[in-house]
């Protein structure tokens, strides 16, 4: 089986890393060894999601800066699924070594992590000029951009439209729209994008709630996020179809 590598992008507030997750969550209960990698290089926001601890000794520093070839081992075991793997800072990270990430460790680690595992999540950043993020947009076959209809989302779309067209973005991106929760029609959205959206997620009121409690909303079983896992099912199919030798 060919490994592929994915991207998960969008702006603040779009619901990105929640799908990240869910998808991976997806994704790992269809025997495939998944990998997420968070480029969050203020805190450790994925451990928040799977209601974990990332010690000191592994996270994301640890496996850029490591030359050790086994990167799997920096990688933190999802307790409700032996098939799925997490990279974050630690619980206990300060901010202190944001500078220090340099374009080689990242393309490094993601080559080596890719190598790992069946398939590999970037999470990425709304903002640009984060190398993680960036250099994990460049090299993912596939590229998830999310959207949750307002005027900033807009204007975020317009903001990167150069970095899309540099990085060759546009070609493997598959647009997918987060419902609001009544706060802006996404028909209007829809048509002040001119883009194409191939998912729509519904909106889930107790997202918040469940990812503070370290709960995946693809593990809960309510009518919402059934709802939810549904599109997840749907995507999780589309990408195991397409990596099947």
């Amino acid at each position: 089986m060919s490994n592929k590598i994915y991207a998960v992008w969008g702006g603040n507030n779009s619901g990105k890393t929640t799908f990240a997750v869910n998808l991976a969550c997806a994704l790992s209960k269809r025997d495939m060894l998944v990998g997420l990698i968070s480029t969050n290089l203020i805190y450790g926001d994925l451990q928040v999601f799977f209601g974990q601890s990332v010690p000191e000794e592994k996270g994301l520093f640890q496996a850029l800066n490591d030359d050790n070839p086994n990167i799997g081992e920096k990688f933190i075991e999802y307790e409700q699924s032996k098939n799925l793997f997490f990279l974050s800072l630690p619980t206990h990270y300060t901010g202190l070594l944001c500078d220090t990430v340099a374009i080689q460790e990242v393309e490094r680690m993601i080559n080596a992590a890719s190598l790992v595992f069946d398939i590999l999540i970037v999470d990425g950043t709304a903002d640009m000029t984060n190398p993680i993020s960036g250099v994990g947009l460049w090299m993912a076959d596939r590229v998830f951009t999310l959207h949750k209809p307002s005027i900033a989302a807009q204007m975020w779309q317009k903001g990167v439209s150069d970095f899309v067209r540099g990085l060759h973005i546009a070609e493997k991106q598959t647009h997918i729209l987060q419902t609001p929760n009544g706060e802006f029609d996404d028909k209007t959205y829809k048509s002040m994008m001119e883009l194409s959206f191939a998912y729509e997620l519904p909106y889930v009121k107790q997202a918040s709630e469940l990812e503070n409690a370290g709960t995946p909303l693809y593990l809960f079983h309510d009518r919402h996020c059934r709802r939810y896992g549904k599109v997840l099912e749907k995507i999780a199919d589309e990408i195991c179809r397409g990596i099947k030798p």
